[in-house]
């Protein structure tokens, strides 16, 4: 085969050459080759592995914040049967809402008047023991502890504004929820757009790098008279 002149990719000094595909003409200038698609090779790697782990559903994440009326109602029907069970306070800080509420009357006479003027107002008594009438016998005087049920009305309308209360907490909560979320989501994607940022400015200094310690090694070999 015959011997052509060729000229080298790094330094573009001329050599002779029997081979077609010879592009350096040195080994020198082989190893500044190698080493410096090495450095471009591996930034781009990660970027690549970076791109894949951070894509992020965010249509399934909206969905976790979206109200489930049967749970809803559990939250509902659960303070429904709290509320049966209990005997209205209206005592300072241990204020509860129930639907059995206690009248205290001095006086066995006076507890029977105010038994029929409740009943008349819709109370209606309870068989459970725990609500049955207590008579509290006193040095002077005795005391009739009336335990009744409150009106249907009054009941309806308690419940009505308890459910209506679990609604808003329950809602607020889901918003709640949300928000954080939404938060943690935008400081994830700032976080990968700022590892991006990062990426794509070291793998511009390999490739900056690695073309200036060719462009100098080849001077310095120019200079010397290296081959």
């Amino acid at each position: 085969m015959a011997v052509v002149l060729r000229k080298c990719i790094i330094c573009n000094t001329e050599f002779e050459s029997k081979n077609m595909r010879a592009r350096f003409c040195k080994s020198t200038c082989k190893s500044i080759h190698h080493r410096a698609n090495k450095k471009l090779a591996t930034p781009a790697k990660v970027t690549q592995q970076t791109t894949i782990i951070e894509e992020t559903p965010m249509s399934k994440k909206s969905q976790l914040f979206q109200p489930d009326p049967v749970y809803l109602q559990i939250l509902k029907d659960n303070e429904t049967a709290f509320y049966y069970s209990r005997t209205q306070s209206d005592i300072q800080g241990k204020e509860v809402s129930g639907a059995m509420e206690s009248f205290e009357i001095q006086g066995l006479q006076a507890a029977l008047d105010k038994y029929v003027q409740l009943v008349g107002l819709g109370y209606t008594a309870s068989p459970e023991v725990q609500f049955l009438p207590q008579v509290i016998v006193g040095p002077a005087t005795d005391y009739v502890v009336l335990i009744l049920k409150k009106p249907a009305e009054v009941i309806d309308a308690e419940l009505a504004a308890i459910h209506a209360e679990i609604e808003v907490s329950y809602l607020a909560g889901l918003e709640q929820a949300k928000a954080a979320a939404v938060a943690r989501e935008v400081e994830s994607l700032l976080a990968s757009e700022r590892r991006k940022k990062q990426l794509a400015e070291e793998q511009a200094k390999a490739e900056k790098d690695a073309k200036d310690y060719a462009r100098i090694e080849a001077e310095v070999l120019a200079a010397i008279g290296g081959n």
